[in-house]
């Protein structure tokens, strides 16, 4: 295995070796400097990490304010979309589907209504007023099915 040369040097011979490397780089910085050319960066063994930018609070602030402004915007031409569509179908668009349902059940009396005509009647899709009388519905007690596909109201 072999030593390394600098322990094997004196003192004398190691201040030597340091004065000539900084005259030799001192002379490479004077050449640098009359042809133009950059002088390459020292490196000291770890590469330098990129700070982070930091964004101030105010223009923080400032961004938190314009995206909350867009959602509301957003959320006002949804709700204002759905409310005409309800309209326009004729229907009211807070009354909850459960009301609407028992509503119809007691007006058909005890021989029921189809899910189908339930359908028609509020104007949903024949699969949601069947899903709903599949998991909603099993936890009202009135609710009966009086044959397959039809309810009626028991009281």
């Amino acid at each position: 295995m072999q030593s390394n040369l600098l322990t094997r040097l004196s003192v004398k011979d190691l201040k030597q070796a340091v004065a000539i490397r900084e005259r030799i780089d001192g002379l490479q910085r004077d050449l640098d400097r009359i042809t133009g050319a950059q002088a390459a960066p020292v490196k000291n063994g770890a590469p330098r990490r990129r700070q982070k930018r930091k964004m101030s609070a105010a223009a923080r602030a400032r961004i938190s304010a314009a995206m909350k402004a867009r959602w509301a915007r957003r959320r006002g031409k949804q709700r204002v979309s759905r409310l005409a569509a309800a309209k326009a179908k004729g229907r009211s668009p807070g009354a909850p589907l459960k009301e609407r349902i028992v509503q119809s059940l007691k007006t058909a009396g005890k021989s029921g209504v189809t899910v189908k005509d339930l359908a028609a009647k509020l104007g949903k899709s024949y699969g949601n007023i069947s899903v709903w009388f599949h998991t909603t519905a099993k936890g009202v007690k009135e609710i009966k099915k009086v044959e397959p596909g039809r309810f009626a109201w028991a009281s």
